[in-house]
């Protein structure tokens, strides 16, 4: 069983990442690396990107992957 340590370890390793590369690195279902990632999140160790300027450098209107806005990758959350 995949721990949150591990989770935190492997994107401390790639800055950030998404759940896909979560998954498949670690092994584990997506549903079930969603929930620990969520648990990550409350427990203020990780942070959601703000991808809304992620290919066009201003928004999701003008991008032409637009129907993909769904997409999520987190990093670690550092404290101030």
């Amino acid at each position: 069983m995949v721990s949150l340590l591990q989770i935190r370890d492997l994107i401390a390793l790639y800055g950030q990442t998404d759940l896909e590369l979560l998954s498949e690195q670690l092994n584990t279902p997506k549903p079930l690396m969603q929930a620990m990632v969520e648990k990550l999140i409350a427990m203020g160790k990780l942070e959601e990107v703000d991808m809304s300027a992620c290919l066009t450098g201003t928004s999701c209107k003008g991008c032409p992957e637009s129907t993909d806005c769904s997409h999520h990758v987190y990093k670690l959350k550092h404290l101030a």
